[in-house]
Parts: structure tokens; sequence; C-alpha cells
């Protein structure tokens, strides 16, 4: 039995809660919050034992063996580090900070407490993303070369305040950015060339970005993040004897599409040609046109991730804690680094070129 305590009583705690309770030897004992009304709500609401008004004092009870944190954004590395410096396992709601500086702390204090830690990109855990993962090392397709993929919907400040608050935490890019950008440095590995073109609001908050990265690898990746507009939300990976789309919604898909594309050799269009003349005549026909669009959209698998969506994160982090790891093949410490820098580097660009 792994027992938990959870930092935070906000929508993602909650959200977290209806998936802990799929796992039969995990529980959930405590709750903490910087309000101990909250924190006592939350208890009641959740069935949970004991409610702390305090980090401190849920990182000084004995009987927790690992903490989920879901507190504000721009406290995710400070009590993450906390909690390790008081012998805690560390799962962190993504960012796992808010600076590649902040997190190389992370990555120190983890090293120092030899406990395990991890920031909770579920995203890479589902069946749907293995298996573009899985697809972009084989070679049915030929070679990998670029990736599309974006997440966006309108939002507001009234129904999200915090992504429009004055903190270190808020805007688009440390909120949906992070999942492309992870998604690209996960197939296509380091950044050698960034360009970016992000919008900032009257107070300074980034609420809509559009990066191109060349990896060092040589492919490149185009990503768009937004809470201004609706989004295709999805990601296309593009070889050169095909495609593999995860289809909408992007983060949660469960819909793996595959195109494949093979050479026919030069064109014929000499008018005489018969079988010229018939694919000239079959492109006058809306009819027979649908069909071949039809035709076209590929071969569509299914990867259900089951009962909650982020039971395949969860289910990974507490087979690394019983296995005693210290950390996640999946999701190293300095993989997420490595994403902050690149949202870092995105804002700086744009600011510098205005």
């Amino acid at each position: 039995m792994i027992k938990f305590g959870i930092v935070g009583t906000g929508q993602m705690a909650a959200t977290m809660m209806e998936a802990f309770k799929h796992l039969p030897d995990v529980k959930v004992i405590a709750v903490s919050s910087e309000s101990a009304d909250r924190a006592k709500d939350f208890s009641l609401r959740f069935n949970i034992h004991k409610s702390y008004h305090s980090l401190s004092d849920l990182l000084n009870d004995p009987e927790i063996d690992a903490v989920y944190i879901a507190n504000a954004t721009e406290s995710h590395a400070s009590s993450t580090i906390q909690a390790l410096k008081s012998g805690k396992s560390v799962l962190c709601e993504k960012p796992i900070a808010t600076s590649e500086a902040e997190s190389k702390l992370v990555e120190t204090a983890a090293v120092k407490s030899g406990k395990l830690c991890m920031e909770a990109m579920w995203t890479h855990f589902l069946p749907a993303y293995q298996r573009l993962f899985e697809l972009k090392l084989d070679n049915t397709l030929g070679e990998p070369i670029h990736l599309y993929a974006d997440f966006g919907y309108p939002t507001n400040k009234e129904s999200h305040p915090r992504l429009y608050s004055a903190t270190s935490g808020s805007g688009v890019l440390l909120d949906r950015g992070v999942y492309p950008i992870a998604l690209s440095l996960k197939l296509f590995g380091g950044v050698k060339q960034l360009a970016s073109q992000v919008e900032f609001s009257e107070d300074g908050i980034d609420t809509h970005a559009s990066l191109l990265l060349k990896h060092q690898n040589g492919c490149y990746s185009q990503l768009t993040v937004s809470i201004q507009s609706l989004l295709q939300n999805r990601a296309v990976l593009s070889f050169t004897e095909g495609n593999v789309s995860l289809e909408p919604p992007v983060i949660g898909a469960e819909t793996v599409s595959i195109q494949t594309f093979h050479h026919s050799g030069s064109p014929n269009t000499n008018s005489n040609d018969l079988k010229f003349k018939l694919k000239q005549l079959l492109k006058q026909s809306s009819l027979l046109r649908r069909i071949k669009s039809k035709k076209n959209i590929g071969q569509r698998e299914y990867y259900p991730y089951g009962v909650n969506q982020y039971l395949p994160m969860l289910n990974h982090f507490c087979a690394l804690y019983r296995a005693g790891e210290k950390e996640s093949d999946v999701m190293p410490l300095s993989f997420s680094s490595e994403v902050l820098r690149v949202v870092e580097q995105a804002k700086k660009l744009s600011k510098s070129s205005k």
C-alpha cells in the first residue's frame, strides 16, 4: 500500500482524486491547503482521513510515502523541493517549475534526497501516444521529418483566472505549450534553432504562441497553442512515406490515423493516353471525388486508456516507487528542464523582437 498526501485543493487535485480511487493498492490519507477550511472541505468530499493547514504539517506526517503536488503553478518547484527534503517521493503536476533554473534546483534536490521525483506529464503514458512513439522508431513509414501539433481553445479571466493572474505561473505556454513542446522533444530530441511569435495581453500574459523548432537531428516541429481561439487540437508526425495523426482531442487522444504514400513514378500527362483520359473523367464526378477523399483519411486505430486518462501515468509512478527507482525513464527531470528552456526562449525571442 502506497500512502499519498495531496498538496492543493483545486480542480486538478479533485480530478486526480477520481483517478486515485481506481488504484487498489494506493490510498490518499491526507490533504493540505493554505486554507484550513478548504483542506477540511476537500477531505470530507473525498473521504480523506487527515487535513492540514500547511504543507509543512503534511510533510511531517510519518505515514505519508509520497505526495502529489497540485497547488499554484508558481509554487510547484518550491513545494517539490520541500517535499524531497522531507523524505517524500513526489509526483508534481506540470509544469514542475516556471523556469529552467527552478527545474534544475528540483533536479539537484531529487538527487540529494534519493527519492523518486517525476513531473506529471500524463499524455506520454497514454496508449495512443505510445503507438505514435512506436511508429516513429520503426521504418514502416520511412524517416520522420516534421511534427505539427496544436492545443488551444478560448478561455477568459472569469472561467480560468489563474491563466491570467499576474504571477510567474500564468500564461498559455506554461499551461498548454508544455504539451506540444514535450511531444516534439520526445520525438526529435534537443533544439538547435527556435523561432517564435507570442502574443501578450496588456497585462503581459502570453495568450497565443506559434513556435518553429529545428532540432539537432535536422527535423522540424511547428507548434501552436492558444487560450484565445479554438485550434485543431491535433498532432501530425510526417514521414517520407506517410504520416501519423493523434486525432482530436490531442490532449487525451485515443485515436491514431495512419496514412501511407506510394510513389507511382512519373505521371503520364499524354492526353491521348486512355488511362489519363479516364482519370480526368473520374475527377469530374463529385461522388467519386467524395469516395476518394474518404479513402485518403487512412487507417484508423483506437487505443483506449481505460476508465481514467491519468491511470497510465499513476500506474507508472507507483511501479517506479515499488521498484525503488529514483527517476522515470519516460519523464526524467532533465527532460522537464529542457521543455522549460524552450518555453523561456520562445518568450524571450518574441519580447526582444518587439
